[in-house]
């Protein structure tokens, strides 16, 4: 379950370091949508290896099986894909989109009752301001 909090993402950092708790999050919670097979990435920014880094406009952070991101507000995210195992987690945001979410993850594997590895994320953005394509 994601958990939507507002405080830094240092005191974040040093939570989920600690304590294992969620980040940060200016999303409204949303449901993914799961599906078989790997999903293009056309139009969006593909991450692969998942790793905590800047990708362009969004800045990646790993939490064991769990992704979180942010964006400086300018980009807006209006979907990410989460790949791992043999399908996906879409998740897809009403417009305008956030500019950050936590607790992304890939699909559940049945035999063990968590999510899969992290093979790869799409993100897709808009600039703040812009109607979402």
């Amino acid at each position: 379950m994601r958990r939507i909090t507002k405080f830094s993402v240092g005191t974040a950092a040093l939570a989920m370091g600690l304590l294992g708790l969620a980040g940060t999050s200016d999303a409204a919670w949303v449901e993914p949508v799961s599906g078989i097979g790997n999903p293009s990435c056309a139009g969006g920014t593909k991450v692969e290896p998942v790793t905590n880094a800047k990708y362009g406009d969004v800045t990646v952070m790993v939490f064991g099986s769990s992704v979180s991101y942010s964006t400086d507000g300018s980009v807006l995210i209006t979907a990410v894909i989460v790949k791992g195992g043999p399908g996906y987690n879409l998740y897809s945001y009403p417009a305008p989109g956030p500019s950050s979410d936590e607790g992304l993850h890939a699909p559940i594997n049945p035999k063990t009752g968590n999510p899969y590895g992290l093979s790869h994320l799409c993100f897709f953005t808009t600039l703040k301001g812009e109607p979402p394509k």
